[in-house]
């Protein structure tokens, strides 16, 4: 079963395209299975209002479950930022509607750096101390926060090729996520192969492959694949990297998620 369980609609105020486009997408490229998780953003510094109109998404969901339901199954998914960091809003937000599939995303190191920032890979004494201060962080995100799977797990890496070059190496934070991937572990919570970063001219899908190598000689059997798609053409964009790689780690099955349960799928 072919799945993309990161792909974005109008719904997200960074992506413009409707949902029934995203899903007409989904079928051409041979998606089965399809989750979108519109970005659910709750600091005030953020500067698009991320927040998005829920009950307007759950009916056009139902709208394309109807018309698209012999083709494609079509999962209720949300992404929320920083989940631990605004845990009144997001118990709020997750008991109101009957989501399917939780993503938690750090887009925020603090209250007032965005990670796609200058301020990020500058601040810190350097872009390699931002990265520890980023996945230290992500510890308590990952101990507290309620959601299924972590999101782009180096999600930073996206934005600081004008600052790294080509020096990044994902092991030189070896013990940093060793910690965040025990905790998930333990909390029975997973992480994503994450292709967008394919699509912005890096050499890997987030997070790398030691990343997964390392999750899965851990014990952790929670993994989803997901492009992050905010246009059409990028819907199962590079999906078959993703699906590579978690075999050359050792994986199986991926996970799939129904009213927030996980099931364990055969990858194809």
């Amino acid at each position: 079963m072919h799945c993309d369980y990161h792909v974005h609609t109008e719904f997200s105020n960074d992506c413009n395209v409707p949902m029934h486009e995203q899903c007409l997408a989904a079928i051409a490229a041979g998606i089965h299975q399809i989750a979108f998780t519109e970005h659910e953003e709750n600091n005030p510094r953020e500067y698009l209002p991320f927040s998005f109109d829920h009950p307007a998404y759950m009916d056009e969901l139902s709208a394309c479950r109807t018309r698209f339901g012999a083709r494609l199954t079509i999962r209720a998914g949300i992404e929320i930022s920083e989940p631990h960091r605004y845990s009144a809003e997001t118990a709020r937000v997750l008991a109101c509607y009957p989501w399917d599939f939780v993503l938690g995303s750090m887009h925020w190191l603090d209250a007032d750096t965005n990670t796609n920032s200058r301020d990020f890979f500058t601040r810190y004494g350097g872009w390699r101390d931002g990265f520890h201060a980023y996945f230290s962080a992500m510890y308590t995100m990952a101990r507290d926060g309620d959601f299924d799977i972590l999101a782009h797990m180096d999600y930073p890496a996206r934005y600081g090729k004008p600052y790294f070059g080509d020096t990044y190496d994902i092991r030189d934070f070896e013990t940093e996520i060793r910690a965040v991937l025990a905790m998930l572990i333990a909390r029975d919570k997973g992480i994503e192969i994450n292709t967008a970063s394919l699509r912005k001219r890096l050499s890997s899908a987030c997070p790398p492959q030691p990343v997964i190598d390392w999750y899965k000689e851990m014990g952790g059997i929670r993994l989803t694949l997901g492009s992050d798609a905010h246009l059409a053409r990028d819907v199962g964009a590079d999906l078959a990297i993703a699906r590579h790689m978690a075999q050359a780690a050792g994986f199986t099955h991926i996970t799939l998620y129904d009213h927030r349960i996980p099931t364990q799928v055969k990858i194809e």
